[in-house]
């Protein structure tokens, strides 16, 4: 009776329940150690205060304020209300609204305080969910609004110059953003309306915002304004407006005054969307708003350098933004190899390695995927070349491969000073990691060829490339990384997982007759001859060491 065969499922599966227990005791931990308010280190803490002055013309007048909307960046997470007088409105029609809804019980003047608690972080936070515009609001983000006119003259000779039957949409987004940003020059003693803001080419910050949103919506792209706050503007500058886009399947930000397009600094925060008043009242109006924006540096959950305990060595959370997205990026890694796994194991595919697609995705990353291709075809080239051109030359794999990264080095230095000079702010170290990379790549294509020959190394090349873009689609979620920084522990699930996906025996893609043709040919007789003359070799060397 073979008691280890038997065994060593139980044990598997022991250690599998050993992960997960071991999981859940230490993140309820985490948990139970957790400050109150615990915040990670290098982020900031802000209170967005505003003081209103309202007067009620009639009794039932309402009053519609907002609050903060979460970004990636900044996150709510408390608030206070103060409004001596007025009602609260609770409704179960209110439950889909996002506006504070208060109630004057009479006519006369009320105030209404509020503060927000603001959470802003370097590190991206999850995305917040997507809300897609219906039609209704496709109607309205189309149509002419207060001070924002839709269609005029002027808006539709600016819109055909610009629009080229080449132009996707998102390169007419970029387009009027340019045309925007360079023909309105900003005023605050300037007129904040869109059409005057076009004819005259001066306007205030609203008014280029508006002018914007118009030229949108004549191009026919929903648009609205935003209406936020800036936390490193004074508050006289408060509100602040910017405007969204809306292309595809997300809006798309836009700052035309200070010059951010698609991605605005983490101290936007915005309050109300689709409308430039802050405030919407019925039968009331807004007398005055005070503006206080107060960065809280002494927040009790903030992590501080002069209070260290030995602990804090296991949160990652305590370490600047910047270490934070290093290490995020570096705990995803992990996944990116499990990915690879999962394919060949229920493919039945071969790579070049576990760890090879997903150091090429992490090598993209690091670079724009134009530099990616040109490096990734530069060093397959020269490594196919090469290869092609010295079977005849008796020289053993490691000086060939030296030829190479040779050629590499010289080919990167033409290619680099190239691009550098079609665009001067190219950092050129970027351009390192991918190509260490990629030639240790062709250093296992290599060994490959020599073994198994070109078919097999091309098929093993592709698979790698798949697995390759796998990896990338997992690197690329960043709060994915965010997460395993506050919980680096949960990479017990991921020892788990592949230990259990080791033990797969059941049958594969590759088997079906169908994608025969994806599979690595079946080694040759060639093949073996090489093995043997191989084999003899290494029987020699041995033979003359001893």
């Amino acid at each position: 009776m073979d008691t280890g065969a038997t065994s060593s499922p139980k044990r598997t599966r022991l250690t599998v329940a050993v992960l997960l227990v071991f999981v859940v005791l230490v993140v309820s931990m985490r948990f139970w150690l957790k400050q109150e308010g615990e915040l990670p280190g290098g982020d900031s803490v802000w209170q967005i205060n505003v003081y209103h002055e309202v007067e009620a013309l009639e009794k039932g007048a309402e009053i519609h304020v907002p609050p903060p909307w979460d970004t990636i960046h900044a996150r709510l997470f408390s608030q206070s209300l103060s409004h001596p007088g007025l009602h609260q409105r609770r409704t179960k029609e209110d439950r889909k609204l996002r506006d504070i809804v208060l109630v004057a019980p009479r006519q006369g003047y009320f105030t209404v305080e509020t503060s927000f608690s603001m959470h802003v972080s370097d590190v991206p936070f999850s995305e917040p969910k997507r809300a897609v515009p219906t039609e209704q609001d496709r109607s309205l983000y189309l149509a002419s609004s207060v001070a924002v006119s839709v269609g005029t003259a002027d808006m539709l000779q600016i819109v055909e110059d610009l629009t080229r039957s080449d132009l996707e949409p998102g390169q007419l987004i970029d387009e009027l953003f340019n045309y925007v940003s360079n023909h309105i020059r900003i005023d605050n003693k300037a007129s904040s309306d869109s059409e005057i803001a076009i004819q005259i080419g001066w306007a205030t910050g609203l008014g280029s915002v508006r002018a914007l949103v118009a030229l949108s919506r004549t191009a026919h792209l929903p648009a609205r304004i935003v209406t936020g706050v800036n936390l490193h503007a004074p508050a006289s500058q408060q509100p602040f407006y910017w405007a969204e886009v809306y292309d595809g399947d997300q809006w798309i930000a836009m700052d035309p005054v200070h010059g951010y397009l698609r991605e605005l600094p983490p101290n936007y925060i915005p309050l109300r969307k689709g409308d430039s008043e802050l405030v919407k009242t019925k039968e009331a109006t807004v007398s005055d708003s005070e503006w206080r924006i107060v960065y809280d540096s002494e927040h009790p959950g903030l992590f501080s350098v002069n209070a260290r305990k030995l602990t804090d060595i296991f949160n990652l959370n305590r370490l600047s933004p910047q270490s934070r997205e290093t290490l995020a990026v570096l705990l995803l890694l992990p996944l990116g190899a499990l990915a690879t796994e999962m394919l060949r194991q229920f493919t039945g595919v071969r790579t070049y390695g576990t760890f090879t697609p997903t150091l090429l995705a992490l090598a993209i990353t690091h670079v724009e995927w134009q530099m990616a291709l040109i490096v990734f075809s530069l060093v397959t080239f020269i490594g196919v070349a090469i290869r092609a051109i010295m079977p005849n030359l008796e020289l053993q794999r490691t000086p060939r491969l030296a030829i190479v990264f040779t050629l590499v080095a010289i080919s990167m230095a033409i290619v680099v000073s190239g691009i550098k000079y079609f665009d001067p702010r190219m950092d050129s170290s970027v351009v390192l990691l991918p190509t260490v990379i990629l030639t240790m790549l062709v250093d296992r294509i290599y060994t490959v060829y020599d073994e198994n020959g070109v078919r097999v190394a091309l098929v093993r090349l592709f698979w790698t490339i798949v697995s390759a873009i796998m990896s990338l689609a997992i690197l690329l979620q960043v709060q994915w990384g965010s997460w395993l920084v506050s919980y680096p522990e949960a990479h017990a699930i991921t020892l788990a997982v592949v230990i259990m996906i080791g033990l797969y025996k059941g049958p594969r893609l590759m088997d079906v007759a169908a994608l025969s043709w994806l599979r690595e040919p079946p080694r040759t007789s060639r093949n073996r001859k090489t093995d043997r003359k191989s084999g003899r070799r290494q029987s020699s060397q041995s033979g003359d060491t001893v």
